[in-house]
């Protein structure tokens, strides 16, 4: 997704963007190509901001995030926090 699909997207949720789109946009980006058989970058952003499960990697288990729901929680932010510091923000 791009910056400008991702600040509608908050904005379609009913808030403003507290976080930079730029970073959120690589984040997914990132993410999304390490899973690539499994998801895309809008499945991670719908994840990460609205918490809607990805089915292909069993992001959820009764309404909990899985094993895997975290660990794909902890490389976005990391990725995040990657672009955050390399890029000045």
């Amino acid at each position: 997704m791009k910056p400008e699909e991702i600040k509608k997207y908050i904005e379609d949720l009913g808030h403003e963007p507290r976080h930079d789109v730029d970073a959120l946009a690589a984040a997914a980006a990132e993410v999304a190509y390490l899973y690539q058989s499994s998801t895309d970058a809008k499945q991670v952003i719908e994840f990460m901001l609205a918490d809607k499960p990805i089915p292909t990697l069993a992001t959820h288990s009764y309404g909990f995030h899985s094993r895997s729901g975290r660990g794909l929680r902890e490389l976005f932010k990391d990725n995040y926090n990657s672009y955050i510091r390399n890029n000045g923000n």
